[in-house]
């Protein structure tokens, strides 16, 4: 089979399973919970895979979970990422799949990232015979709170023989069906401020 048949097939797989990425991403936006405490999302994701007979490890560095598709044939080991952290803000839409926890939504997409992603390795999995090489799932908790779950992720091996990750976010201001891309660091610098009153601010010490 060639590349671009399997990638058909791939594609036309992942149009057939939509209505389950919506409901994923839906029960995930229903259920949300913060940085660092996200035990029952990570149950959730290690849970599909369970159900595939994907390999997974689970805890890594901290509420992480990896999953593993291997190919039939020998190539690169190319790892795909999601986050699946939520916000603590309140969720005043009224609609069915509203959040259920006061003070916390899924206000940055990572619900949608997860959904797409458990649902494309459903898809690659199924195509595993036809694969060379092997893929890394990498589920990361925490991406909302600096420093993050990535990095303890790193320390506990997760890019470990990784020869290349791919990321995606989505993106409400760009057109339905856009898809902007750049490789190297994007959107990677979380920044944290503290405000105070200029009566503070005179009085404190100086930096320099």
């Amino acid at each position: 089979m060639t590349i671009s048949t399997l990638q058909k097939n791939i594609n036309e797989r992942l149009d057939e399973h939509y209505e389950e990425m919506v409901e994923i991403r839906r029960h995930l936006h229903m259920n949300p919970e913060l940085s660092f405490q996200e035990e029952e999302t990570a149950a959730f994701i290690a849970n599909y895979y369970d159900t595939l007979h994907i390999p997974t490890h689970t805890q890594v560095g901290g509420h992480g979970v990896l999953a593993f598709i291997e190919g039939a044939a020998p190539g690169p080991t190319i790892a795909l990422r999601a986050d699946f952290d939520a916000l603590p803000i309140h969720d005043e839409k009224e609609v069915p799949y509203r959040s259920t926890k006061p003070g916390v939504m899924h206000a940055c997409g990572h619900d949608g990232h997860t959904a797409t992603l458990l649902v494309l390795a459903k898809i690659l999995h199924a195509h595993r015979d036809q694969l060379k090489g092997k893929i890394v799932l990498i589920h990361q908790h925490a991406e909302e709170y600096a420093p993050g779950g990535a990095k303890p992720m790193i320390e506990d091996g997760c890019l470990d023989g990784v020869d290349v990750i791919f990321g995606t976010h989505l993106w409400s201001s760009e057109p339905c069906g856009a898809v902007l891309y750049k490789s190297g660091n994007f959107m990677a610098a979380p920044t944290a401020f503290l405000f105070r009153s200029k009566e503070k601010a005179d009085t404190a010490p100086s930096l320099t």
